[in-house]
């Protein structure tokens, strides 16, 4: 396997990772009773919008749909995590990493 090949591979996975970061953060803070309910919802609705393949322009409109994915989805970040208070985000980032590294450590090993 070729340097550029691991290095390519290896930032893919870092940034799968921090996709599935956010996006459990997202999930576990719309749960939580203490925020109030447009927060809960928005932060469900960039979650499910970030996983779901339908998108507000389709990808195979040329540019637009492309865009839309690299600007909308961190917009909604931006947006719940300017509305989300900062020790609630802490919380809720801190059990995501933990549901994702039991998840990590209960998968089979895979063959690369």
């Amino acid at each position: 396997m070729g340097i550029v090949k691991i290095a390519l591979k290896t930032l893919l996975k870092e940034k799968f990772y921090k996709v599935q970061l956010h996006t459990k953060t997202l999930t576990l803070a719309s749960k939580r009773r203490d925020l109030p309910l447009y927060t809960r919802v928005l932060a469900g609705g960039v979650a499910i919008y970030a996983l779901s393949p339908i998108d507000l322009i389709p990808d195979f409109i040329p540019i637009l749909g492309q865009v839309d994915d690299i600007i909308l989805i961190p917009l909604g970040f931006l947006l719940v995590r300017k509305l989300i208070p900062e020790p609630v985000m802490r919380e809720c980032r801190y059990e995501a990493e933990q549901k994702l590294a039991s998840k990590k450590q209960s998968a089979p090993a895979q063959a690369d």
